[in-house]
């Protein structure tokens, strides 16, 4: 990360060091995956910094990568430094804006390719771009893949044009002759036969030019085709068919600029006050000071909270499920080979998991160290969240089968599974708001481009309208786009369903990115004034929800210490959801547990595990206390019973499930 440039000053003014939030006053944020449409966060951070001290961040892909800068961040506002956001999220998008001597923005120059696949990023990167023809993939497929673009293609385009002239002149003349229906003659082997000698050798001469003409139109450029294919197939089986199949392992390449992943453990380093050869944890961020009050003593859970608690969603390819890190007690125990890691992470980074690590399986064709949970490197979770295909290489990890043996796991990018978990730190009740930040590609007709959607019963049900009739709608007759909405709808249906929910729809700003000016996604050809624009679309989202969860109505101005009537309105809506949620759930609750009938009642369940020894009499005591409970909160939520009917019903209404840890 470079220090601040003196140029004029885009974009927000820094954080003043008198002017900080209140103690006390936290929020948590998530933020949606993408990949280059990420430059809209760092701004948007920052107006949220202004006024929230951040508790819990969470992301996906991208949004990881924003994650981390900003845990960064609030690690070093927490010791007494607001250089993470001034000197580098408040810079992100000038720096990343700024023209590189490699050509193209400083953006483009951090996805740097492993050896022989520049071909290939080009190509993905003029695909992604969207420009049609020449503009498009046409002009990177033939100057890489052409067999000597300088002379094959005029060579091509000439005797092609000469002979289309070929067979227009051989046609004009079989005409002026009169010999048309001979040549359709001569096409045929029996007719040939029986031409009378005289007109043989005008037909054949005609058949011969206009068989030449025909070669030259239609035979070189085939060659020319079938080779630029086989040069293309060679390519994509090397880089593409072998292990990890990316085209970018995040790390620079010997003697080119440095890679997206240097460049981003340069910046949380930066971000957190912390040397290069100390990279920031998850356990330096859970024990940061200044985090919420400790939980109240015999409350039977840990005592403290985590400070700054920082989660990334990973992509488990060969377990076929998403992936949380750090990870969890009860997610499983992963493992990393140093030889591998060594070609996706700086030396530092290296150097900190093998002191941390030791050796656990020391066989000579595994060498396996556990993957810390707490003392994780921020950077690592974040390439793991972060690992879009083809683009970036999947990162490899270990685990043990029941047997003992070792087996390698592909972790691949966190969207795959979970764009846009803005479910992460949701509590029955919150103590202070979860904000959302996420990038669509749709929006109501003649809407804007930042919106919040109500929480109140007479909006729409859906906050992000399919798009109207016209060029951008889906083309339901063209099986590409037919297949690509059965993927696109696989990949985020849980997210969609989650946004709709209120409680959660009116704390997500919408940021939309007009898919048909090729902004974002994988379009790393973006120009300094698209960067520019879209971190400034991220300012005005994050100004947004200070403005819907700070700002008094009528008044303009930010609540210092009273919360405004929207939190409090947030906080009622999110209790009536539960408890609507919790009153479906439990029906049946008391039925099912005393029936008879193909079953037994959960009390002689429990009396025959406190006498087989599985339950002590305080452990049965309390389930029995448990269950009537449970049965009570069933007679006091049961509408047809004689308790208070709930007059809330948002829609539409939220369930209460289980799920296994991620």
């Amino acid at each position: 990360m470079s220090a601040p440039s003196a140029a004029p000053r885009v974009g927000p003014v820094p954080l003043a060091a008198d002017d900080q939030p209140p103690p006390g006053r936290f929020c948590d944020l998530v933020m949606k995956g993408g990949v280059t449409d990420g430059v809209v966060y760092p701004w948007a951070i920052l107006e949220l910094a202004r006024q929230y001290r951040f508790q819990s961040i969470g992301g996906t892909s991208v949004g990881a990568v924003a994650a981390a800068l900003t845990a960064a961040s609030e690690y070093s506002r927490r010791y007494g430094s607001l250089k993470g956001f001034n000197q580098v999220l408040l810079e992100v998008p000038q720096e990343l804006a700024k023209a590189h001597s490699s050509g193209g923005t400083r953006l483009r120059s951090l996805f740097q390719p492993v050896a022989g696949a520049q071909a290939l990023l080009e190509l993905l990167i003029a695909a992604a771009s969207g420009a049609p023809g020449w503009r498009g993939i046409g002009g990177p497929l033939a100057a890489n893949y052409l067999p000597w673009p300088g002379l094959c293609l005029p060579l091509a385009i000439g005797l092609s044009a000469l002979g289309a002239v070929g067979v227009l002149a051989s046609l004009a003349g079989l005409a002026a002759a009169g010999l048309l229906p001979l040549l359709q003659a001569a096409l045929s082997a029996w007719a040939w036969m029986n031409l009378p000698s005289s007109l043989a050798w005008p037909a054949s001469s005609a058949l011969a030019l206009l068989g030449a003409s025909l070669l030259l139109c239609l035979v070189l450029p085939l060659l020319l085709l079938g080779a630029t294919s086989i040069r293309l197939a060679r390519d994509l089986r090397e880089h593409l068919g072998g292990q990890g199949m990316g085209l970018c392992t995040g790390l620079g390449q010997p003697g080119g600029p440095e890679g997206f992943t240097d460049w981003l453990h340069q910046g949380i380093q930066a971000a957190s006050g912390r040397p290069l050869s100390q990279p920031l944890t998850f356990r330096d961020l859970w024990r940061a000071p200044g985090g919420p009050d400790p939980r109240p003593q015999g409350s039977g859970l840990q005592e403290r909270p985590k400070s700054i608690d920082l989660q990334m969603m990973s992509t488990n390819l060969t377990h076929g499920r998403a992936c949380g890190f750090p990870l969890s007690q009860d997610s499983g125990a992963l493992f990393f080979r140093e030889q591998e890691f060594a070609t996706y992470f700086p030396p530092e980074i290296l150097h900190h998991l093998c002191l941390c690590s030791p050796l656990q399986i020391s066989h000579p064709e595994w060498g396996l160290r556990a993957l810390p949970q707490g003392e994780l490197p921020v950077l690592v979770a974040a390439r793991l969240s972060l690992s879009f295909p083809v683009l970036f290489k999947a990162v490899p990890l270990w685990s043990i089968a029941e047997g003992g043996a070792p087996y390698r796991c592909w972790f691949s990018d966190g969207g795959i599974c979970a764009n846009f978990p803005i479910h992460l730190f949701d509590a029955l009740l919150p103590r202070w708001p979860t904000f959302g930040i996420s990038l669509v590609d749709q929006k109501w007709p003649s809407g804007p481009d930042l919106w919040i959607v109500p929480a109140w019963q007479d909006l729409p049900e859906q906050p992000h309208p399919p798009t109207p009739p016209g060029p951008t709608a889906p083309d339901w007759t063209n099986l590409f786009d037919f297949l690509n909405q059965i993927l696109t709808t696989a990949r985020k249906w849980n997210d969609n369903a989650s946004v709709r929910l209120p409680g959660v729809r009116e704390r997500v700003v919408n940021i939309y990115l007009d898919p048909q000016q090729h902004k974002g996604g994988l379009n790393l050809n973006l120009s300094t004034t698209d960067i520019l624009q879209l971190a400034a679309k991220g300012q005005a989202a994050g100004q947004l929800l200070v403005d819907q969860f700070l700002v008094q109505p009528g008044t303009g101005c930010v609540l210092a210490s009273e919360p405004s009537l929207h939190w409090h309105a947030h906080r009622w809506l999110r209790f009536t959801s539960f408890v609507n949620a919790l009153q479906a759930k439990v029906v049946g609750f008391g039925r099912s547990a005393t029936q008879t009938v193909h079953g037994q009642p959960l009390a002689d369940m429990r009396t025959q595990a406190h006498t087989q020894g599985r339950l002590t009499p305080v452990q049965s005591q309390a389930l029995a206390q448990a269950q009537a409970a449970l049965e009570n909160l069933e007679d006091k939520l049961n509408p047809q019973g004689p308790a208070v009917q709930q007059p809330a019903k948002p829609r539409p209404q939220a369930e209460l499930r289980l799920r296994a840890p991620l």
